[in-house]
């Protein structure tokens, strides 16, 4: 028998031994191979980094915010007021857009529908929301701090050669740059200030007469240098004037004041100046002293744009560190290549 089953085994029949250690390996341990939790149905699944969103997280908000804010700070504004606040709907309409898609996707998460994976369109929502809305408002701030008060001085007309002992602010209604007399200056013994929060300050113009040694007494003081929060004084009698280029020999300029708000608070300090001095002012002008009205004048429309170009670049540098924290985030929650 020992001599077929190995002529068996030589024709290819399986070897006694085989059997055997089939049921050694039978009687061994069993080990389980289990699968990496990448490959788990129930583990959180990575997703893929969307360039493209992250691209458009970072410059839609910021290109909204530009250009509503250049929209509303510039001529556009004073021109076509129509076309402007339309422009800032459009802005809004966008907004509202993308917030409807952000809603979806919460929505798809809170019912955990399957199709639901993370998005960026609630914080693109949030961040757009953020840029239509302060784009506007400081656009609307700049517009009225700068660029409106250079296209009314610009309105204007320019005066040279004035005389304030003979002039009358009703000959001058539509005044915007003003050149004194070489000779005018400032009536500091008669300056006054009103306060209310800030203090205005105002002090009469009139033209130094040597035979005095000091400013000629007028008729009708019509012509005031004013300022805010620049004179101070032990009494109501003393108002140290220290606005504009007080002390400045040469300076015999006047930039017509152009804020609406603030007329009506200089009139008053002139109204006291008038009761405390015994003067009279019969249809007071309003003007900053300066050695340079026209440079004035044009600062106004340099700060607007100078205004502009800080808002933009702050913006974007806020947008591009919100991006980069929420792509940390996301990637501290597991998703690397959201």
């Amino acid at each position: 028998m020992v001599n077929g089953a190995h002529a068996a085994y030589g024709y290819g029949a399986a070897h006694p031994h085989q059997f055997l250690n089939q049921a050694e390996a039978c009687s061994q341990p069993e080990y389980i191979i289990e699968e990496p939790d990448h490959f788990k149905p129930n583990h959180r699944q990575r997703m893929r980094m969307n360039i493209f969103a992250v691209g458009v997280s970072l410059f839609l908000p910021w290109l909204l915010f530009t250009v509503l804010f250049a929209d509303v700070s510039f001529q556009l504004h004073s021109k076509m007021a129509p076309l402007c606040w339309g422009i800032v709907g459009l802005g809004g309409l966008l907004v509202f857009y993308i917030g409807n898609k952000a809603l979806q996707n919460v929505m798809q998460m809170h019912y955990g529908l399957p199709g639901y994976k993370p998005t960026w369109f609630m914080f693109l929502f949030l961040t757009s929301l953020v840029a239509v809305v302060t784009g506007a408002a400081m656009g609307n701030a700049n517009f009225w701090a700068n660029t409106q008060p250079y296209n009314s001085l610009q309105n204007l007309n320019d005066y040279s050669s004035v005389d304030p002992t003979r002039m009358r602010g009703q000959q001058m209604m539509d005044a915007g740059r003003v050149k004194f007399l070489a000779g005018a200056t400032l009536d500091l013994t008669k300056a006054y200030a009103f306060q209310n929060l800030d203090t205005y300050c105002v002090a009469p113009i009139s033209v130094t007469n040597p035979k005095l040694g000091g400013p000629t007494p007028l008729a009708s003081y019509d012509f005031w240098a004013v300022g805010i929060n620049c004179c101070g004084g032990n009494s109501s009698k003393t108002v140290n004037f220290k606005c504009g280029a007080y002390k400045s020999n040469s300076a015999h300029e006047g930039l017509r004041l152009m804020a609406d708000e603030q007329r009506a608070f200089f009139r008053l300090a002139v109204q006291q100046a008038e009761s405390a001095h015994m003067v009279k002012a019969v249809h007071p002008l309003f003007f900053y002293w300066t050695n340079d009205a026209l440079g004035d004048m044009n600062s106004y429309q340099a700060k607007a744009y100078q205004t502009f170009a800080i808002g933009m670049c702050s913006f974007f540098a806020i947008q591009l560190a919100l991006v980069f924290v929420m792509s940390y985030v996301l990637s501290k929650l597991g998703y690397h290549n959201l």
